[in-house]
């Protein structure tokens, strides 16, 4: 029989706040990585694939009418889709970058020096849901939440919300809509989606939406 294929558990709405109150204060490259893995709503492998040689910061002056910093680029070849993918660099994520300077190559390393496991993320979820009194759970399967499910947080959140669906899809870097309609974009919304997280982190810190 075929396998069926489960959603990642997520977080609920109603829990992330709490969640990302108890992450700040946790220790490690493993935390700081989940911290930016969430402000950006990236995959567990882009942030753990992160280069330096890979982030553009604007000049002081550039960016005048912007609510971001500079851009992450991120190649086709570490892309799910295998196209190339931006990212604006939030003021935020930004601050969360700078306390990782120093290192060499990967932004976020293991101790030896190589790219950190997917369950060094996971384990720290694990452990968050365990320490709290409530738990971060799914709220259809139940089961604790992990590192991917934060990407379907972030979406239920921009729909909650009414914020922009397209702009939110291409901050996931998901194709959306008819082959007609993503044909006639010239763009990637990233000034449209610096905005929106510059929302989705002001959530976090528990800000009006």
């Amino acid at each position: 029989k075929p396998k069926v294929q489960l959603n990642h558990p997520a977080l609920k709405l109603q829990d992330v706040q709490r969640w990302w109150k108890d992450l700040k204060q946790r220790d490690g490259v493993g935390a700081k990585a989940l911290l930016l893995l969430t402000l950006t709503a990236a995959r567990s492998g882009e942030i753990r694939g992160m280069r330096w040689e890979e982030i553009t910061l604007f000049s002081k002056d550039e960016p005048l009418q912007k609510d971001y910093l500079g851009i992450w680029t991120r190649p086709a070849n570490r892309m799910k889709a295998k196209i190339e993918h931006r990212v604006p660099i939030t003021p935020a994520m930004l601050d969360l970058l700078q306390q990782g300077e120093g290192q060499k190559d990967l932004i976020f390393q293991s101790r030896s020096g190589s790219t950190l496991s997917d369950m060094t993320l996971s384990a720290i979820m694990r452990r968050m849901h365990l320490a709290d009194k409530i738990g971060f759970v799914d709220k259809t399967s139940g089961r604790p939440a992990v590192p991917h499910g934060i990407r379907s947080t972030f979406r239920d959140w921009v729909a909650e919300s009414g914020h922009s669906r397209e702009a939110a899809e291409f901050q996931l870097a998901h194709k959306f809509g008819s082959r007609v309609e993503h044909a006639y974009y010239r763009t990637d919304l990233i000034d449209a989606r610096a905005e929106l997280m510059n929302k989705w982190f002001a959530f976090l810190e528990g800000h009006p939406w």
